[in-house]
């Protein structure tokens, strides 16, 4: 699966720590004394020891610049509808289905080229996320589907940087399939849905300026600091 860290995994004692508690998680004769809440709790540790980045929500600028985009997209085909929206970026009307074609195009319409890691994470996270969200039409709310990408982005920068011991300690793909499925369930329940300090941007032009910025910053910021907090 590699690591998203430069695709070797930095060497400090905290992701020694992360990739050794992810072993543990999985690991047959630990007899599961590793709980996913505390594999997660050590690798956002780890992720303040990211080499060049200085703490773990500067790991996250790009995935929340992205949140920004991703919240002003939303908040126009909330007001307008999806059609619209599509037409006016050129796009045909979305038809029964479309969704799952259209969202990889439109996660790199957001989320641009890049080549980097976290452009990658983004973009998959994005692509879940839209499909998602465009199934339901414009019903779901802007602000609930930037917490979505989030959890999403998260999760998978995760396995992306623990995957490589998570899937040797596994044993099997179905054990690996639902040790996944545990940790992206307990990061998704534990997204802050209670309206925080300063409240959701109300619209598309509100989500791109500095009130976008800080919703989204404070939103992962609550988010890492709740998933933290391993005795919870």
């Amino acid at each position: 699966m590699g690591t998203s860290s430069a695709r070797r995994g930095p060497t400090t004692r905290l992701w020694r720590a992360a990739k050794g508690a992810a072993t543990r998680y999985l690991a047959p004769e630990s007899g599961g004394a590793m709980t996913a809440r505390e594999v997660v709790a050590k690798y956002l540790a780890a992720l303040e020891e990211t080499p060049g980045q200085g703490d773990r929500l500067a790991v996250f600028r790009f995935t929340r610049k992205v949140g920004q985009d991703l919240g002003a997209f939303w908040a126009e085909v909330h007001s307008r509808g999806i059609e619209k929206v599509l037409l006016d970026r050129g796009l045909a009307p979305l038809a029964e289905g479309d969704a799952a074609l259209l969202a990889p195009g439109l996660s790199g319409v957001l989320a641009g080229s890049g080549g980097g890691l976290e452009e990658a994470v983004v973009r998959m996270a994005l692509a879940v996320v839209l499909r998602r969200a465009m199934q339901s039409g414009n019903k779901v709310a802007p602000a609930q589907v930037v917490r979505q990408f989030l959890a999403a982005a998260l999760s998978l920068r995760l396995v992306l940087d623990l995957g490589e011991p998570l899937e040797a300690a596994a044993g099997s793909y179905g054990r690996l399939k639902n040790a996944l499925a545990q940790i992206k369930k307990l990061i998704e329940n534990e997204v802050p849905w209670e309206d925080i300090q300063p409240e959701p941007p109300t619209t598309s032009a509100h989500w791109q300026g500095l009130a976008g910025w800080t919703w989204v910053t404070e939103m992962m910021t609550a988010l890492m600091a709740r998933l933290g907090d391993w005795k919870r």
